[in-house]
């Protein structure tokens, strides 16, 4: 995974083996985020998933040490290159948390060849010290590691 910092912007990007509607897939259904979009050793829980313009989720990432809470609002979503959303910390009841800054999404498929895709995951947030913070915070690592158990389940 390559990482990248352009002011209040914080840039994923990493290829793996699978098409692209293997990977666009893996964002957007139910049954197959659940099983990845967490670091190792830790559990997602859904409680709501529309992926689609219009749309939300809410979603509980649960860790041996705690549980956070996610809220994501979806604006623009083009099958199999594009996802935007709004992403937001949230209460437990799904309520978006005042406390934390929240970050405009966008994720883009990118077939490079049969069977290798890159997704390219940008970040922006509110101003250059949130995006200093949520680096503080740990995201790369638990972004890498949460992208390790999305290319276990891509080998599953």
């Amino acid at each position: 995974m390559t990482i990248k910092v352009e002011k209040n912007k914080i840039i994923f990007s990493r290829t793996f083996t699978g098409t692209i509607h293997e990977l666009f897939n893996a964002y957007t259904q139910e049954d197959l985020f659940k099983q990845w979009f967490h670091p190792e050793g830790a559990s997602t829980e859904v409680f709501e998933f529309n992926v689609e313009e219009g749309g939300h989720a809410f979603f509980a990432i649960h860790t041996p040490d705690m549980t956070s809470y996610t809220r994501s609002e979806y604006k623009k979503i083009e099958k199999p290159n594009y996802i935007e959303y709004l992403d937001f910390f949230a209460t437990p009841d799904g309520d978006k948390d005042p406390n934390m800054p929240g970050m405009h999404i966008v994720i883009e498929f990118e077939e490079k060849q049969p069977n290798q895709t890159t997704v390219t995951s940008t970040s922006v947030l509110p101003s250059e010290e949130a995006a200093q913070q949520a680096l503080d915070m740990g995201v790369e690592e638990g972004m890498n590691s949460t992208l390790d158990q999305l290319e276990k389940l891509l080998k599953s």
